[in-house]
């Protein structure tokens, strides 16, 4: 059977890629034949705020340049596209890609606060009486407006199977399109802890504890400082161009493979990310979490099926939660189920 996935597999952000490649590589261990269609719309490369985003590419061109070159390394590497590549929501209109199923895959797809959820693409519009399906879409946030709600409802009713990340996005569209809409794992949990530690190797010696933030947090130097008085570890910050933090090593030009070897050899993370959060669980390590000032939700969600809210650090009173030790054995158990029930629903979306 063949199958094709759109998803946001191309821009230059860890979460995006391992997304894309655990949902292809799943199904490909599944004995299917799978391809991602490699569509790369001018705005994926830019970001939400196109004045900072040019900004960034001219200031900051020789690090977004190395950054460019790991990452196009990598989906060269590690991931089956389609022969030609697509740019706009007509390319795609004019191209029979000849599969049996087309699968809408995970990350905010459907959040329109993004160019993406406002894409057509992303809907599957541009297929025409052939089956489609989601996996693990995500409309980011908890609250969605009714008229953003109304127009994704309209665009997914034809969808024969429909599951997303967020549980709160699961019951606001059953109840909308009255019908079932599955909440299931995001793709990175597919695959084991054991198919990720094969593509690292070790980049620091030493104990030390991994910084990534998306954004500007007050309280992340009252974390550094009591991590740094408390521990000794050094803090190693990864991503972005702007040092957030007093840190002994930026990591500036970061990668999908710096990225998974830098959480997998750390002693503690601490991040204000869905996927850096993720592979801690993955790689059962201490963490602690800054949620976003928006798209929150989808950790949230994540941490409550584990039962690890209070990972979440919200003042200065929460940060001792990021030296105690984790029940890992007990976690894994409620990952493997949920896991295991997503697997379900995706490999039935495909065969009924």
């Amino acid at each position: 059977m063949k199958l094709k996935i759109i998803t946001l597999h191309s821009i230059y952000n860890p979460g995006s890629v391992f997304q894309a490649y655990a949902l292809q590589h799943y199904l490909l261990k599944e004995g299917y034949d799978v391809e991602i269609i490699d569509y790369r719309p001018p705005y994926s490369t830019i970001g939400k705020n196109k004045i900072k985003g040019y900004l960034r590419k001219i200031l900051f061109f020789k690090n977004e340049m190395k950054v460019k070159r790991k990452y196009e390394k990598f989906i060269k590497d590690t991931m089956f596209l389609t022969a030609s590549r697509y740019h706009s929501f007509n390319d795609l209109v004019k191209f029979d890609f000849n599969a049996d199923i087309y699968i809408a895959g995970s990350d905010q797809l459907w959040n329109m606060d993004y160019d993406c959820g406002r894409d057509l693409s992303y809907y599957l519009e541009f297929i025409g009486g052939k089956k489609k399906i989601s996996y693990a879409t995500s409309i980011g946030k908890k609250i969605i407006p009714n008229d953003e709600l109304n127009l994704i409802a309209s665009r997914i009713q034809d969808f024969s199977m429909i599951s997303v990340r967020e549980e709160s996005n699961s019951c606001v569209l059953s109840d909308k399109l009255q019908r079932k809409v599955s909440w299931v794992c995001d793709p990175v949990f597919l695959l084991s802890a054991d198919d990720y530690k094969g593509m690292t190797s070790r980049l620091i010696k030493g104990k030390y504890v991994v910084v990534y933030l998306s954004g500007k947090s007050d309280l992340l130097n009252c974390i550094v400082n009591d991590i740094k008085n408390k521990t000794g570890f050094e803090v190693v910050l990864i991503g972005g161009n702007r040092t957030r933090c007093v840190c002994d090593m930026h990591v500036k030009d970061l990668g999908p493979y710096d990225f998974l070897s830098l959480i997998l050899h750390a002693e503690i993370v601490i991040s204000s990310s869905f996927h850096a959060t993720a592979f801690s669980l993955i790689f059962n390590k201490k963490f602690g979490v800054i949620l976003p000032e928006k798209n929150g939700e989808r950790i949230e969600s994540m941490l409550n099926l584990c039962r690890l809210t209070s990972h979440i650090i919200s003042n200065e009173r929460n940060i001792t939660v990021i030296y105690e030790d984790i029940n890992h054995l007990e976690i894994n158990k409620k990952l493997e189920k949920f896991i295991a029930a997503s697997k379900n629903i995706l490999l039935q979306g495909i065969e009924e």
